[in-house]
């Protein structure tokens, strides 16, 4: 399966959020993937840049084989990160998930990150495609 993450800026009164659309959805047609990659607990999008490079470490951490699991998360989600597997859920409602596999999420991770980190005169949609093994 192919992951196609598309990025862009949405024009606020107040400034640009950024968004991220993923064909990767649940049954509800929801996916938590831009869920977790936009969350950003009210600050702005440099100032989430710490927290999803810790997300980067974590899940570089496991992919390498230094630990065996880690978990990241927000105050809205969480990540399960696992040897083959990051397992993306609610905090408020654990049942309700979905699964990708390490790589496919590390690389939307980076690439979202990289994508926050662009220049105001250079902030352009993008589309990332990815394939993610079934798990």
């Amino acid at each position: 399966m192919n992951i196609e993450c598309s990025f862009s800026w949405k024009s606020e009164p107040v400034g640009y959020t950024p968004v991220c659309n993923s064909n990767f959805v649940n049954r509800h047609g929801v996916s938590l993937l831009d869920c977790v990659l936009m969350d950003n607990g009210g600050l702005c999008a440099s100032e989430t840049i710490p927290r999803l490079r810790d997300g980067i470490k974590r899940a570089q951490s496991v992919a390498a084989g230094e630990v065996a699991s880690s978990d990241w998360h927000s105050e809205t989600w969480a990540v399960e990160l696992q040897s083959d597997k990051a397992k993306i859920y609610s905090r408020y409602d654990e049942q309700y998930l979905q699964t990708l596999s390490l790589e496919g999420f590390l690389k939307a991770l980076e690439e979202w990150t990289t994508y926050l980190q662009t220049s105001e005169a250079d902030r352009q949609p993008k589309k990332v495609t990815f394939a993610m093994e079934a798990v």
